[in-house]
């Protein structure tokens, strides 16, 4: 478990650990990457229950939306504008993989991020009371939308990239890193937590679909990009 929460902390977030670790513990801590991601969400709730009380409640979130970005680079956002710039292209597979390698942002992968942060924003007022919670549970939502995905999972591109480290991830360890966010999401919102959950988990599938409609399978900015969506998706879920 160590080793694999030492990696995530690498390779996900901003946070330096000067210790190495076997790369394969990527596919190996898969069981605890929601955990992962549960304890940079504490990390966040900790800012957010602190800067709330200098800054009124919106201002607050804003600014933990900020703080989130500085603790893991903004890391799966570049993947959400890459997909929406690739996927929305309307080129074909071959070119969508190329589009995704370029490192300048278009007007799709503009406006995917325009819209996360827009949605982000106007839904604070509807959220549960105890926003605390709500921020514990965004990079926790992220990471489950993230496990899923892995399911059988298809690597796009021909060559090796990050997102094929997670090839043939066990199923049985993806289905371990359920198991918290299930409890956690029920104790922190009860059935409506729950409901949020099964929303992720529906919009994973139509989700997946489309990607591999798209290019036959995922790559490290697919994969990242639904990260950012599966916590829209939860939130969403959460105000109904």
């Amino acid at each position: 478990m160590i080793s694999a929460l030492i990696i995530y902390t690498q390779f996900f977030s901003r946070i330096v650990i000067q210790k190495t670790v076997d790369i394969s513990y990527i596919k190996k801590g898969v069981p605890y990457l929601t955990l992962f991601g549960c304890l940079i969400g504490l990390m966040e709730a900790a800012f957010y229950q602190f800067i709330q009380l200098i800054f009124p409640g919106i201002v607050a979130w804003m600014l933990t939306l900020f703080f989130d970005v500085l603790l893991t680079g903004g890391f799966h956002l570049d993947g959400l504008a890459d997909t929406a710039d690739s996927l929305f292209s309307s080129r074909s597979k071959k070119r969508m993989l190329e589009i995704m390698k370029d490192s300048r942002i278009g007007s799709n992968g503009v406006l995917a991020l325009i819209l996360y942060y827009a949605l982000l924003v106007v839904i604070f007022p509807y959220l549960p009371k105890e926003k605390w919670l709500v921020v514990i549970s965004l990079s926790m939502i992220g990471k489950v939308g993230l496990t899923l995905q892995l399911y059988q999972m298809t690597y796009a591109r021909e060559n090796s990239g990050s997102g094929n480290f997670f090839t043939g991830t066990k199923t049985k360890n993806i289905l371990k890193a359920q198991l918290l966010p299930i409890v956690l999401a029920f104790l922190m919102f009860e059935w409506k937590g729950l409901v949020a959950y099964a929303f992720v988990v529906i919009f994973a599938i139509v989700y997946r679909r489309f990607v591999y409609k798209k290019i036959g399978g995922h790559t490290g900015d697919t994969l990242g990009a639904f990260v950012e969506v599966s916590q829209i998706i939860y939130v969403l879920g959460l105000i109904i």
